[in-house]
């Protein structure tokens, strides 16, 4: 199994809950425990998350584009 698997099965294990709104990828997007050691190469959503998952979640619009936009820094690095 390749490494990126592996990472993507550790955080969907860790996170995912199939009753709560958004899918696996949203749900892990929006993981807020920094001190993860898989916090920074943890799968991100490509595709934007609709504002009814955001609210459940209690992330703001401002809150999720900073959020993407720090990703797309990194992905310059």
């Amino acid at each position: 199994m390749s490494l990126r698997k592996c990472i993507n099965e550790k955080c969907r294990d860790c996170i995912y809950d199939s009753i709560v709104p958004g899918t696996w990828r949203q749900q892990v997007t929006l993981c807020s425990v920094k001190s993860c050691a898989l916090y920074d190469v943890r799968p991100k959503s490509t595709r934007p998350i609709p504002e009814s998952v955001l609210s459940y979640y209690g992330v703001d619009l401002a809150e999720y584009q900073a959020l993407m936009t720090d990703s797309d820094d990194d992905s310059h690095e």
